[in-house]
């Protein structure tokens, strides 16, 4: 497509179930040309929801927005335990629910122990690479291989349904929980097992579901050229970060990776900021405050060449963006 490599920026797109996040990319891809496209967060097949795709210079923007809080919306199917933790695996186990404690005080009782910073053993089916083949590759072949325990936080876990065999959860975690796992170690804990029978992403980071596209309407708008009016600017996806507007000649020193003075930008050294062109309202940069031999000043971490003067129109300092959701459950 002419001209689609201007696009820059981040949309989020709302995952329809039955095909992985890097399909999604794949469908995009095909309908533009030199254009760069990421995703934030991996959703299987299964999973629907939010999936923020980055695009062009947007994709610089990774290490500063894959550390964003994940929430979900999780249905798990007690009794049953799959070889993949969800319900597109074989069936390993059938339990008689009868004999569990399945009401609230005893559902919640093993809630509590899920809360808070816990350890996950990563499942077999997933994309995590054992000398450098994914583990799900090993799991078809039958094959078991040793996955080291990682730390992840649960930083809200609510029953919003209990309707015996379901099990519906309100999950707000860190980066690299796996739902499937929590589902299935609850379950363990309950004596009935569990397998995750539907799973829905509503935020990730700061982008909510509230400002998703379908995947078909998203394929619609690029075959028409329309997608970067609906396309969150690179400044409003980082309006977490306090503001530090420069003019051309500042814009330009930074541009080319070389630091600036920090005075009167009222931040401390280690914080991070976004550094906006007075002209355009375009990023220009993310910075950090650093201590220097003079002073404090800014260094840049990341650069956006493309976008240096590109105007915002979304860009207003003092603004909350209504595109994305900035608030945390």
């Amino acid at each position: 497509m002419k001209g689609s490599a201007r696009l820059h920026g981040i949309v989020v797109i709302d995952k329809p179930e039955g095909i992985a996040s890097y399909d999604v990319v794949r469908r995009l891809k095909g309908l533009v040309s030199g254009v760069k496209i990421g995703f934030l967060g991996t959703l299987d097949p299964l999973a629907t929801g939010v999936l923020p795709l980055l695009l062009g210079e947007g994709t610089k923007l990774a290490p500063f927005l894959e550390a964003g809080r994940k929430v979900y919306e999780a249905l798990l199917l007690l009794g049953v335990v799959t070889d993949t933790q969800d319900r597109e695996g074989q069936v390993l186990q059938k339990k008689d629910l009868k004999a569990y404690d399945l009401s609230a005080k005893g559902i919640e009782r093993v809630l509590k122990q899920f809360r808070g910073k816990i350890q996950q053993q990563p499942p077999m089916f997933s994309a995590l690479k054992q000398k450098g083949e994914p583990l799900y590759k090993l799991a078809r072949r039958g094959e078991e291989a040793e996955r080291a325990l990682r730390g992840v936080e649960i930083y809200e876990l609510q029953v919003t349904r209990i309707d015996p065999p379901w099990l519906g959860l309100y999950i707000e975690c860190s980066k690299g929980t796996y739902i499937r796992t929590l589902g299935h170690d609850i379950g363990k804990e309950l004596g009935c097992g569990a397998t995750l029978a539907e799973l829905r992403r509503i935020r990730s980071g700061p982008f909510s579901l509230e400002a998703a596209l379908p995947l078909d309407e998203a394929e619609k708008l690029l075959r028409q050229r329309r997608l970067k009016q609906h396309l969150i600017p690179l400044v409003q996806a980082m309006a977490f970060l306090p503001v530090v507007e420069v003019g051309e000649t500042d814009a330009l020193q930074i541009s080319h990776g070389q630091a600036m003075a920090a005075e009167g930008t009222g931040q401390g050294s280690g914080e991070m900021v976004r550094i906006v062109a007075k002209q355009g309202g375009g990023l220009v940069a993310i910075g950090e405050i650093q201590q220097g031999k003079e002073g404090l000043v800014i260094r840049p971490l990341r650069v956006f060449h493309d976008a240096i003067f590109t105007k915002s129109p979304l860009y207003d300092k003092d603004k909350v963006p209504t595109m994305i959701d900035q608030g945390g459950r």
